[in-house]
């Protein structure tokens, strides 16, 4: 399975000081560069079914987020967690994973691409490992050399769907308590690429719901899990984009949220491009949406979490 990078990095190290007085270099702590399993102190389930078929990734039981290390010399302190889309049935991840990933790592950002589980659990495990992996890049702030208060997350389609349910519902929890409980999950920016916002009425999005939520989900959940019922005066800065004509997602979708979000934060964004294509991951030649890259750098510049 070709899912760590593809990168000559090594085991990158982080730089090594001497003590001024007794000339003792510290201790060096690599950064990992194989997938970081999520729930760590659980042991892996077995047989894990997890598999690839045409580039995507199906029946995750063990999720695990696969990090992407800035050079050291361009590191900035940031961290964004990706969640990639494919209406939780499988996961996109090269184009909406590895390559947003790259992406970051290139301008100084350390990226983490999340395999979570999905149909094969059903909510709520999905909203749990995108939680549980926020907690984790906190976690290890210090030693990944990452600052706890400049830490994202970006997601496409369902994916989206599961970035902005971080972002507005990073208060959640279950019967099982998690042992990062204490460590905040609330995400200090969210990227959403054409999102899955609405699971009931003219812009649901029913294949999302069904692998979420089940044949006949309960009410409540259906509302809980429509998400622009859940933004509060707590969202963080988010950044839209969205096709105007997209038919797998409609743009009201998008519409709905962004009512909800510029009315508590004014730093956050929404891009409507002239297409109708789903899923354009950063693939160029598509017209003006191909340029949503170069809006985000500018928005990323702007709130001084990129240099």
């Amino acid at each position: 399975m070709l899912l760590i990078p593809r990168r000559t990095l090594g085991a990158l190290v982080l730089l090594v000081s001497c003590l001024p007085i007794l000339g003792v270099a510290q201790p060096v702590s690599e950064l990992p560069v194989d997938p970081i399993y999520l729930w760590d102190e659980k042991p892996l389930v077995s047989p894990d079914r997890e598999h690839i078929k045409d580039q995507r990734v199906y029946a995750v039981d063990n999720p695990a987020m696969i990090p992407y290390w800035p050079a050291p010399d361009k590191a900035n302190s940031t961290a964004v967690v990706i969640f990639p889309g494919g209406g939780y049935v499988r996961l996109a991840i090269n184009h909406e994973g590895h390559d947003i990933a790259k992406w970051f790592a290139a301008r100084g950002v350390a990226a983490f691409v999340v395999k979570y589980r999905m149909q094969e659990y059903g909510f709520p495990a999905p909203l749990l490992d995108g939680l549980r992996a926020v907690r984790q890049v906190r976690k290890h702030a210090d030693d990944w050399g990452i600052d706890p208060a400049k830490v994202g997350v970006i997601g496409f389609s369902a994916g989206g769907h599961l970035a902005a349910s971080v972002a507005t519902r990073f208060d959640f929890t279950f019967a099982l308590d998690d042992p990062l409980g204490d460590i905040s999950a609330r995400p200090d920016f969210a990227i959403l690429g054409y999102p899955v916002i609405a699971l009931y009425g003219s812009d649901a999005h029913a294949g999302s719901r069904k692998a979420l939520l089940g044949d006949n989900p309960e009410p409540n959940k259906v509302h809980d899990n429509s998400l622009q019922f859940q933004v509060t005066e707590k969202v963080p800065p988010v950044f839209m984009l969205h096709g105007v004509g997209d038919q797998s997602v409609p743009v009201g979708n998008s519409l709905a949220f962004f009512t909800e979000v510029q009315k508590h934060n004014k730093q956050s964004e929404l891009h409507i491009y002239q297409t109708s294509i789903h899923g354009v991951g950063m693939i160029q030649g598509q017209g003006t949406v191909s340029s949503w890259p170069q809006a985000l750098e500018l928005w990323l510049l702007q709130l001084q979490l990129i240099k």
